[in-house]
């Protein structure tokens, strides 16, 4: 198991505010040109952001499970690493562990019934919107198993 001298901060803010906050000892999250993978000590970085899943490995409080993971779906933003710190701000961001399962099925819902209506959107924003929708339903399936 990874100790507290292996571990790194990771922050994820969106618009609402501060998605997740920890200590964190190792993060994958999607760049817009591929996934990007960070552990402490990483060089010192800045991207931008593209739709996908992004997973980090945490401490926990729990003495019986020192380690525990959480999955996000990022969509587009910003990420900044340096001195161990890792900080993500984008345009959405939903976590199995902040997000209770009813609001993941309340957003999967919500954005079914715009891209129902064709005309919101052009043929890209359609693509992503419908790439961002699996993400969500591969998050609600991910939470649902954690919980159990």
């Amino acid at each position: 198991m990874s100790d507290a001298n292996n571990t790194f901060q990771c922050v994820v803010v969106a618009p609402p505010g501060k998605v997740i906050d920890c200590r964190a000892t190792s993060v994958v999250f999607p760049a817009h040109d591929g996934m990007v993978g960070i552990l402490r000590d990483h060089m010192p970085m800045f991207c931008e952001l593209g739709l996908g899943m992004m997973e980090v490995e945490y401490l926990t409080e729990k003495a019986d499970k020192p380690q525990s993971k959480a999955f996000l779906v990022i969509d587009r933003g910003f990420a900044l690493i340096c001195e161990n710190l890792l900080t993500l701000i984008t345009n959405d961001a939903v976590s199995s562990i902040e997000a209770k399962k009813e609001k993941i099925e309340h957003k999967i819902e919500k954005l079914a019934k715009k891209l129902s209506t064709a005309a919101a959107y052009t043929p890209d924003q359609q693509e992503h919107e419908t790439k961002k929708l699996t993400l969500l339903k591969q998050l609600l399936e991910t939470a649902g198993k954690s919980s159990n």
